[in-house]
């Protein structure tokens, strides 16, 4: 069980960094919006620091419904399918994207 939660881990944390960076690479300027803003110094915005921290924060959003996948695993005693909880993870990514991609069509002027 320990394996296949640092496994999970592991993938989990190589998703929500790419998650962030590729949403940089498609969307340039949309981490500078002021209600996306990670810090509150706009100099702060295109910093290493800033990304993972991010990256960090989106983590632990995926990591609440993984643990309960988990969780609900080692209380029913039925082992989950190897690649579930990269499933959900990408599911969970892919609608924030998704999200993401929305507000950065909806945008009047996009940004530099």
């Amino acid at each position: 069980m320990l394996r296949a939660i640092l496994k999970d881990l592991g993938v989990s944390s190589v998703l929500c960094l790419g998650e962030r960076v590729f949403e940089r690479v498609l969307f340039p300027g949309l981490h500078r919006i002021s209600g996306r803003m990670a810090t509150t110094d706009p100099a702060r915005a295109d910093d290493l620091a800033t990304l993972v921290a991010e990256a960090l924060g989106l983590m632990a959003l995926v990591w609440l419904f993984l643990i309960s996948l988990h969780a609900i695993s080692h209380l029913s005693r039925r082992p989950l399918r190897p690649y579930a909880t990269t499933m959900v993870a990408t599911a969970i990514l892919l609608l924030i994207f998704v999200g993401s991609w929305a507000e950065w069509a909806t945008l009047p002027a996009k940004p530099s």
